[in-house]
């Protein structure tokens, strides 16, 4: 196929050529590594081809032929490498042969590595212009007294005493790159050689191996990720503790932990290891934390350990905010309660249902905070929804940082009208959630976003009950996983990483504008 012009900047031969194309468009579409297209059209570097000669005259009594090929690829670039050396004589030491080597290198690249490579040099180089001496200028956006410390409020009496506070600013006074890790659904049950997931396979569909450890494994790939990309912090989309979240009754003081063997077990003694074990994680609360098909189990519990003996559990209330600032740019955090859509009246499904009469025990109630009873848990959600909308809305209205990202549990196709209203209002650039067992990513120009321009990503693979599908056993799959952001001011690279390690989703979102800027982009 004949090439086209393209950047340099993207490709370095300055053309590249169309490698696959998947689809007719119109009404038809066509899948490809898990997401559907209308088509799909990928275009490859033309590569650049250097070639190098040099002649020697030597004199041996040796003879030598050998011939060495070698070829790499990877998901986004191919790199293909072929050296040919021969070299020949007779036994005879005066007789002198000549010697030509021929070294020919091929590069290919794709636009995605470039599209890459270009983010991350456009990274340093506004660091560059941000430092001043051995320090960052102001421009840089750090306070005096800002640190990379998260700074939750003194232990409060009810868990819901801090709903809506807004902690102290973050900032990583560093050098990029600057990594995040999102996981969700991840909490197993306890077992006698650590954690198990909660089972929803049926036997005959059970993968040895594969569905009787998934949190570990995925664990064990965020571990041997943190050891040369480890995260500044990791963002965590609920479902913390299968299958009824804390194993003790919620309305006590929060100010106590009360020790349960499900933190120290299921979280401190598995996400270990370098880069990873000493990292805060930023949360919020599943259904499944309150109980499942109940509302009585120790949520409050999850959030009293924000001050629990670990110190690297952040989830000070059902809902707060945080930003965090980096070398140039910031990013305004909104930790949301999407609970109520699993919350519905006490004689409604008992099986997806925080309110059910049949599970909730006679007398459950969360005494101080509420839910006063069973007739009182769906109102209660709903007020609690309420809240936070009008909070969303009137902090959203006021952010000034660069990139605005909403973590919460239920995906936004819960609720879809609020989201999509909110999305175009303010400009939300990512939705950040779990509930779905499997692994999703929903980029601004998939046609198949209803939110587009705003990203959305499901992580609810994490390995604490067994998977939406089967899995595969080397991790050819999105079922077990864990997604990394890349954060820079312009983009923010996001990669899908599999419960075997391996890159199954990579893209890039970019900054959404706000409604009435977007309006005065196009007049």
């Amino acid at each position: 196929l004949s090439s086209v012009p393209v950047a340099p900047s993207s490709c370095q031969s300055g053309r590249a050529r169309l490698s696959k194309l998947l689809g007719k468009g119109a009404d038809e579409t066509v899948t490809f590594e898990g997401c559907t297209f209308m088509y799909f059209a990928q275009y490859q570097c033309v590569p650049t081809t250097t070639t190098t000669s040099t002649s020697t005259t030597t004199t041996t009594s040796t003879t030598v032929t050998s011939t060495t090929t070698t070829t790499t690829r990877t998901a986004t670039s191919t790199t293909s490498t072929t050296t040919t050396s021969s070299t020949s004589s007779s036994t005879a030491t005066s007789v002198t042969t000549s010697t030509s080597t021929e070294t020919t290198t091929t590069s290919k690249t794709t636009t995605t590595a470039a599209a890459e490579g270009k983010l991350m040099a456009q990274m340093h180089h506004l660091e560059l212009s941000l430092l001043k001496g051995t320090g960052w200028s102001p421009e840089a956006g750090f306070g005096a007294t800002c640190t990379s410390r998260f700074q939750p409020p003194a232990a409060p009496e009810l868990a819901t005493d801090h709903n809506g506070v807004h902690l102290p600013d973050v900032c990583f006074e560093k050098k990029g790159p600057h990594y995040v890790f999102i996981i969700g659904d991840w909490g197993g049950m306890l077992g006698p050689q650590g954690p198990k997931p909660a089972n929803q396979r049926p036997t005959h569909k059970f993968v040895d191996g594969i569905d009787d450890q998934p949190q570990q494994r995925v664990a064990h790939q965020m571990k041997l990720r943190a050891a040369t990309r480890a995260p500044d912090y990791i963002l965590n989309g609920g479902d913390n503790f299968y299958w009824g979240g804390l194993d003790t009754a919620c309305g006590q003081s929060a100010k106590v932990v009360v020790p349960t063997g499900q933190f120290e077990w299921n979280f401190e003694k598995i996400y270990t290891g370098a880069g990873l074990e000493d990292k805060p994680w930023l949360g919020v609360l599943g259904n499944h934390d309150y109980g499942g098909f109940r509302f009585d189990k120790g949520w409050d519990q999850l959030i009293s350990y924000t001050w629990g003996p670990g110190g690297r559990w952040i989830m000070p209330a059902q809902y707060w905010r945080q930003i965090i600032r980096y070398p140039g740019f910031s990013v305004d955090y909104f930790f949301l309660d999407t609970n109520v859509f699993n919350a519905e009246e006490p004689d409604a499904d008992p099986i997806h249902n925080i309110c059910s009469k049949e599970h909730n025990p006679k007398g459950a109630a969360c005494k101080g905070e509420g839910p006063v009873n069973v007739s009182d848990c769906k109102p209660w959600f709903k007020r609690l929804w309420h809240e936070q909308q009008r909070w969303l809305d009137e902090g959203l209205d006021k952010s000034t940082s660069q990139w605005q990202i909403v973590v919460t549990h239920f995906p936004p196709t819960w609720a879809s009208n609020f989201w999509a209203h909110m999305a175009h209002k303010h400009g939300i650039d990512v939705i950040i959630t779990g509930h779905i067992h499997s692994q999703q990513m929903h980029l601004g120009d998939d046609h198949g976003n209803f939110l587009r321009p705003t990203a959305w990503i499901v992580s609810g693979g994490g390995g604490g009950i067994t998977s939406e599908d089967v899995p595969s056993e080397a991790g050819w799959d999105d079922q077990y996983g864990f997604f990394e952001l890349t954060l820079t001011s312009d983009m923010i690279e996001v990669q899908g990483i599999s419960h075997g390690g391996k890159l199954r989703m990579k893209g890039f979102v970019r900054q959404r504008p706000r409604a009435t800027e977007h309006k005065e982009d196009v007049h």
